[in-house]
């Protein structure tokens, strides 16, 4: 029997938090950390993006690649999967975005980090505590590069909204179709 805690595939949404690598017997499982529950996806982190953005109509390199450019080729960089009422939805990685054993923080989900003997203890939104196996350095500047990519993001959606205008001449809008 299968196990109901268990689901076999998962699409990244506003509501996931993290993708934890390691949390589970099976080094080949993701825990997955959503704004209120928490469970196991049978696939890891690195199939879980590459899913999610094919969902998103994108695919990851392409991603990836856009993230570099944005952020000067910096190494580890953040991405955003999809946006949705002028948010995007970024994720920062805590080891090379190709590595299968990678996590995956949501930038959205980040309200807080605290240095601790086992590593950083991260705050979320909704003010559960995530412990992560990083320093508060490779954290801060996650958020710092996430930070960037989102405004990279609001400015382009500012240049759409105020650069691109429909032109008409009013006589010829007004003719019939034929």
């Amino acid at each position: 029997m299968a196990n109901p805690h268990h689901l076999s595939s998962y699409i990244v949404t506003f509501h996931t938090f993290a993708l934890l690598h390691g949390q589970h017997a099976n080094p080949y499982y993701t825990k997955v950390v959503e704004s209120d529950r928490t469970f196991i996806v049978e696939k890891t982190p690195l199939e879980i993006m590459r899913d999610s953005c094919a969902h998103y109509r994108s695919n990851f390199e392409s991603i990836i690649n856009s993230s570099k450019v944005d952020l000067r080729n910096r190494p580890k960089p953040p991405i955003m999967l999809t946006h949705s009422n002028d948010q995007p939805l970024l994720f920062f990685p805590l080891l090379s975005p190709t590595l299968h054993k990678n996590t995956w923080v949501a930038y959205h989900a980040v309200k807080d980090a605290v240095q601790n003997k086992d590593g950083v203890s991260v705050v979320l939104k909704n003010d559960t505590q995530m412990q992560l196996d990083t320093s508060l350095a490779t954290v801060y500047r996650q958020m710092a590069l996430s930070h960037i990519l989102s405004q990279r993001f609001e400015n382009a959606q500012e240049q759409l909204r105020s650069s691109y205008y429909m032109i008409m001449d009013p006589k010829s809008s007004d003719s019939p179709i034929s």
